[in-house]
């Protein structure tokens, strides 16, 4: 028996800011789309705070539960959390009506943070830490970015998703491949003035080359996944990750297009779109694959058994 997704859940709040809103910076609508495959995206209002959205997504876990206090742990991963001293999963787990026994802690790989995030939790649940995992990852990109950057400002968006990860007898073990290179720490950066810093071009063969990699891992040494999923970090390089695995012969998700990059919380939110919408079986096996800033990137194929 090993562990899995078990339940799935979203928070998109907020208001939905389509591409004619760039236009006082000179971005079209057309170059948008072209450029990065988004034609709308979700921003969160500046008064509410990462710990609502998150509880947002990860109450209706909690309330679907018999008995929430199998859950022993609590991960929160974000990359635009302000907060560093105290944490927030510590307010989401009140929020949303935690014991006081759960271990709760916050994560940031950046982008990757949602697959470090998904290793950690499987792996406390497969050595017997905790009967089950809350995973949550929940970003407002867009108090961290400049909006007057026409770089960087139609891309990046806010939003939540959760997973509840637990044992079923019927799951396989999960997979996993990650790594770092701290070295490229300069290619995507937080400004000291505020804003986001991107070296386009280097990011683009990087994040394809690390995700196409991650992918071609997880399916050499299985079990394989029905479908992938990668970082939704920007349209063109989703495709191009898409024609390198063409040849793995499994679904992979692009859901950018309403969207846009909520950096860790990307492939939670796909993946819970693409099951909504009845594009993938309630069952199967979940292949994501992520790089983001540090440079951090990795891929993790884990079973999932939703709503069933």
């Amino acid at each position: 028996m090993s562990a899995g997704i078990v339940d799935i859940a979203t928070a998109k709040p907020g208001r939905t800011i389509d591409n004619d809103h760039f236009t006082s910076i000179g971005l079209t609508d057309e170059w948008i789309r072209r450029r990065s495959g988004i034609a709308s995206r979700s921003w969160l209002p500046d008064e509410t705070s990462l710990a609502e959205v998150a509880a947002e997504a990860c109450t209706p876990i909690v309330t679907a539960m018999a008995d929430s206090s199998e859950i022993g742990a609590l991960i929160v991963v974000s990359t635009s959390s302000p907060q560093r001293v105290p944490g927030i999963a510590q307010k989401v787990a009140q929020l949303v009506g935690l014991g006081s026994s759960v271990l709760t802690f916050d994560m940031n790989a950046a982008c990757c943070g949602f697959v470090y995030g998904l290793v950690t939790g499987l792996s406390l649940c497969d050595a017997g830490s905790a009967r089950s995992v809350l995973l949550c990852s929940v970003e407002a990109m867009s108090r961290m970015v400049d909006r007057t950057d026409r770089q960087t400002a139609c891309i990046f968006a806010d939003g939540a998703a959760a997973v509840l990860l637990a044992d079923r007898p019927e799951f396989e073990g999960f997979r996993q491949v990650a790594g770092c290179d701290g070295a490229q720490e300069a290619l995507m950066r937080e400004l000291d003035g505020g804003g986001i810093h991107l070296d386009g071009m280097q990011v683009y063969d990087r994040a394809v080359r690390r995700m196409t990699e991650s992918a071609q891992y997880l399916f050499d040494h299985g079990p394989a996944p029905t479908v992938v999923v990668g970082h939704q970090a920007n349209g063109r390089i989703l495709e191009q990750v898409r024609n390198f695995t063409t040849h793995l012969g499994v679904p992979f998700v692009n859901r950018i297009e309403h969207s846009g990059n909520t950096s860790s919380a990307t492939i939670p939110l796909a993946f819970a779109e693409e099951l909504t919408a009845g594009s993938l079986p309630p069952a199967g096996r979940l292949g994501a694959v992520a790089y983001g800033a540090g440079e951090a990137w990795g891929g993790v194929s884990v079973a999932y058994r939703v709503g069933l």
